[in-house]
């Protein structure tokens, strides 16, 4: 179920919005959703990047599965991150 919530913006702040969201062509609220969404992103990423600091035997983990999984690609003949097949 989506919620509606109301911001209160000063004037200053609300003609910022204005002008960029019509610089963008689109809509103000699809603007700050926009927002938003990438001040999300930033923060799941930081907490992540916070994550992976403090357990650095699941970020080696990690990293050991990526780079077996661009040799299997590799060695299969497809598209891979070095661009390279065998």
């Amino acid at each position: 179920m989506s919620r509606t919530i109301t911001l209160r913006l000063s004037d200053e702040a609300y003609e910022a919005v204005k002008r960029y969201a019509e610089a963008e062509h689109t809509s103000m609220n699809a603007w700050v959703e926009g927002l938003l969404d990438a001040e999300d992103m930033r923060r799941r990423c930081v907490a992540h990047g916070a994550w992976m600091r403090t357990n650095p035997a699941a970020a080696s983990a990690a990293l050991a599965f990526g780079e077996a999984n661009q040799r299997a690609l590799s060695a299969a003949g497809l598209p891979n991150l070095a661009g390279a097949t065998e």
